[in-house]
């Protein structure tokens, strides 16, 4: 009697455990997701201080990518006497007007612009404290879109799939020299640089060559023009009668002559001095 007691009390145990699970399972349902706060589209800090733009731009683009939006620039001003900009207007790369595309052809394009009015500049200050330096004047930090965290199916925003110079070199190397291919170049430059290039596709790696290439070819057809032809080389010059012919001139009708009272002083004619 005391083991059928005992067992019958395990029973009861098990079935309190199951119960309790089901009942968390079902709260588990009900109850929304938790925000992730890693990715709540916080503004950039202002209290930063940067020798150039660049450093601002590089630390802005980290900072942006973990909370989930990209910025781009929209306008450059205030120019200094060497030509360089002192003021860069930068907002949200979902800023401006949405618009739906009527084309007809093999890509269906479509707009991912919300109108978020996120906005920011990046200012060269002379005066103290920032010494010459670059920071960063948070205008209007509030969004009007979820934040981008990499989930499948979600449209990777354009500025998370840019290959720099650094993947750029890579890509030379692994394409040339290793012979790899596309597919292997597009998982090789995902690896090699952590989450970096982690979105970049297959054709933004093409695009990438295809850019290489249009870029080599430009400068050596400068540089060949640069040094002119050799004088080793043998050309022909065409005859006139390979050449085109000349177009035939066109009747041009003159103005009549107006009438001497409507006649007025040529102003070309004139001097300028006032006597």
């Amino acid at each position: 009697q005391q083991v059928q007691v005992q067992v019958q009390h395990q029973l009861q145990q098990m079935q309190q455990m199951q119960q309790m699970q089901q009942v968390q399972v079902q709260v588990q349902v009900q109850q929304p997701p938790r925000p992730n706060f890693q990715m709540a589209l916080q503004p950039p800090p202002q209290d930063r201080l940067y020798p150039t733009f660049e450093a601002l731009q590089n630390d802005l683009k980290n900072f942006t990518r973990s909370q989930g939006y990209a910025v781009v620039i929209v306008s450059s001003l205030n120019r200094d006497p060497q030509g360089h900009y002192r003021r860069y207007n930068l907002c949200c790369s979902k800023g401006g007007k949405n618009y739906t595309s009527h084309s007809k052809g093999i890509r269906q394009a479509r707009s991912t612009k919300t109108g978020c009015p996120m906005r920011l500049k990046a200012v060269q200050e002379k005066a103290w404290p920032y010494d010459d330096k670059w920071h960063v004047v948070v205008q209007c930090a509030e969004h009007n879109h979820e934040p981008f965290t990499g989930e499948p199916g979600a449209v990777v925003p354009a500025q998370f799939r840019k290959i720099e110079d650094d993947g750029r070199r890579w890509l030379m190397i692994m394409h040339r020299d290793a012979q790899c291919t596309l597919r292997q170049l597009t998982i090789g430059i995902r690896i090699s640089f952590g989450d970096k290039y982690q979105y970049v596709k297959k054709s933004d790696v093409r695009n990438m060559l295809a850019k290489i290439k249009r870029d080599e070819e430009r400068n050596a057809a400068a540089a060949a023009a640069a040094q002119g032809l050799p004088p080793d080389v043998l050309y022909t010059l065409l005859p006139a009668s390979h050449q085109p012919p000349m177009p035939m001139p066109q009747p041009v009708e003159q103005m009549p002559q107006l009438p001497s009272e409507m006649q007025v002083p040529d102003p070309d004619l004139e001097s300028d001095d006032d006597d």
